[in-house]
């Protein structure tokens, strides 16, 4: 199937955060090979029981997909559950590239409904974690820079909010704060044509 190219540079960049920095598409990655600890880590597969999310690889988790069998996970089953959940699921292809990147780095990060939740009090429209044609009506009319800068502030929130209700937590804030800075300076340099 052949994807936008706003599709694949969010896919990819995510993968820069869900997977590692070192993100790079291998014959190895491409197939999800993890018979060793080198390929594990180039499709970002783990299994430790006491994450919640369950084994997962390319940031796909056992816990939101208990149907699949995640060790068996090829690059190109990821994309296209990244694809129909979250980019379709969550209506990102409706939306300018800007904001559609943004959201679904939020949608992987947040969950499609809390992610959505965001850009709906971004935008001042009711906030029932469900995107459609009047929260993408109001959406398209609106600048995508400062969309962005206001669900990243409260993306930031609910971030510092976690760790307000359950101080064990701190020892994540900066990486979750550092993700959101670096999507914000990604989709709102006004340099960057997507």
């Amino acid at each position: 199937m052949p994807f936008s190219t706003t599709f694949e540079t969010a896919v990819n960049h995510a993968m820069l955060y869900e997977v590692g920095g070192f993100w790079k598409l291998t014959p190895d990655v491409m197939a999800g090979r993890i018979s060793t600890d080198a390929q594990k880590k180039a499709v970002g597969y783990t299994n430790d029981p006491n994450d919640p999310g369950g084994e997962t690889k390319f940031g796909i988790a056992k816990n939101s997909h208990a149907q699949l069998n995640i060790a068996a996970l090829t690059w190109v089953d990821a994309k296209n559950i990244y694809y129909n959940e979250y980019w379709v699921g969550a209506s990102c292809d409706k939306m300018s590239p800007r904001v559609a990147i943004l959201h679904f780095d939020g949608c992987i990060n947040n969950g499609v409904s809390t992610a959505s939740k965001f850009l709906q009090r971004a935008i001042n429209v009711s906030d029932d974690g469900k995107i459609g044609p009047i929260t993408l009506g109001v959406l398209n009319k609106l600048d995508p820079i400062l969309v962005c800068n206001k669900i990243c502030d409260y993306r930031t929130q609910y971030y510092k909010d976690i760790v307000n209700a359950r101080p064990s937590s701190s020892i994540y804030l900066n990486g979750w704060v550092r993700r959101i800075n670096e999507m914000r300076a990604f989709v709102t340099d006004p340099r960057t044509i997507f």
